[in-house]
């Protein structure tokens, strides 16, 4: 297994998003215009050192163990409480993860928090005027012109894989395209944004009569796709591409680790630039939400109540994340 397959589960923090309006994106009117960029970049990534740092975060995640159920975490002062709740936004149907301690703090929150409105008419409206904006080239570039003869064929045989034309791609920016691609290998194999928690939690939450509040806009989430250089957007696209010969095997690691608790485990498997591609993209992606959220989510204790905060399990492990960051700045954070 190479490290290139870490590609497709970086990018399943944002699948949810994605997909809720997948068609709607598609096929919306373009309105402005994209930079485009020079048909060959310099690659930034280096096969040798990626595939032994994939080495050394499967090897961490095997040898460490979790609780054996999914991590939450939990602030408090005297009326305020907090569970945070690390998520898979696309799962299998068949995985059973919802415990005791989850369903009591679903039952207890009288507020939600998700990364961003996914769901709402307004956020369909949102996301198909981000897509046709930031997703789409509105000046006739075509995505193929940015890539080289080899990249071309690369990118030709992953949307093979499928059943995508090259032309339906052609308009669409490196970013766009990339998770396009992660999503359809996704679905094909299993799994389902209708079965990832966020959707199961809000159902339930809705059901007794749960607010609901968010962390970020459309803009700010896939913005930082879309804020990628064109160069770094072709390196994460021709990774993604890649990656869709060989399954989706660590996605399942990834899915597994999370079941069962495994902080550590996951940490070492998605909390670097390794893995996802570049410093740009793991700074992108991951370090600077975190770094937006973290001050927004210390705020809320200063209202009383209880919130459960369900985000992607990324963002809660490793040395950069939101639960790092609320430690550092001298926040008590209770679990793992």
């Amino acid at each position: 297994m190479r490290l290139k397959r870490l590609i497709p589960a970086a990018l399943a923090a944002t699948a949810l998003l994605f997909s809720a309006c997948q068609k709607a994106a598609e096929t919306s009117e373009a309105e402005t215009v994209a930079d485009a960029a020079p048909a060959a970049c310099e690659r930034t990534s280096d096969p040798a050192a990626m595939a032994e740092a994939e080495a050394r975060a499967i090897a961490a995640a095997e040898a460490s163990r979790g609780s054996g159920q999914p991590a939450m975490w939990t602030m408090t002062d005297e009326d305020t409480t907090l569970y945070i709740l690390g998520t898979v936004h696309l799962l299998r149907p068949d995985l059973e993860w919802r415990t005791p301690e989850i369903g009591a703090a679903i039952a207890a929150a009288d507020t939600v928090v998700f990364e961003a409105d996914t769901t709402s008419a307004e956020a369909g409206r949102e996301l198909m005027k981000f897509f046709s904006s930031q997703g789409m080239f509105t000046d006739g570039t075509q995505l193929t012109s940015l890539l080289t003869e080899e990249e071309v064929a690369a990118l030709n045989d992953a949307l093979t894989e499928v059943g995508l034309p090259l032309e339906a791609v052609q308009p669409m920016r490196p970013w766009y395209a990339a998770l396009n691609l992660s999503v359809m290998q996704m679905t094909s194999e299993g799994f389902d944004p209708a079965s990832g928690v966020e959707m199961k939690i809000g159902a339930e939450a809705a059901g007794h009569g749960a607010a609901f509040d968010y962390l970020e806009t459309v803009d700010q989430q896939l913005g930082e796709f879309a804020r990628l250089d064109n160069c770094a957007q072709v390196e994460f696209l021709m990774m993604t591409a890649a990656s869709l010969e060989e399954g989706v095997d660590l996605l399942d690691l990834l899915v597994s680790e999370w079941a069962d608790g495994d902080a550590a485990g996951l940490g070492a498997l998605m909390a670097s630039p390794d893995s996802f591609g570049s410093d740009a993209a793991y700074e992108a992606l991951l370090t600077n939400r975190n770094a937006r959220w973290t001050p927004l989510i210390a705020a809320m204790l200063d209202e009383p109540g209880t919130r459960l905060i369900a985000v992607g399990a990324g963002h809660l492990v490793g040395e950069d994340s939101v639960i790092a960051m609320l430690r550092a700045e001298g926040y008590e954070v209770a679990g793992p």
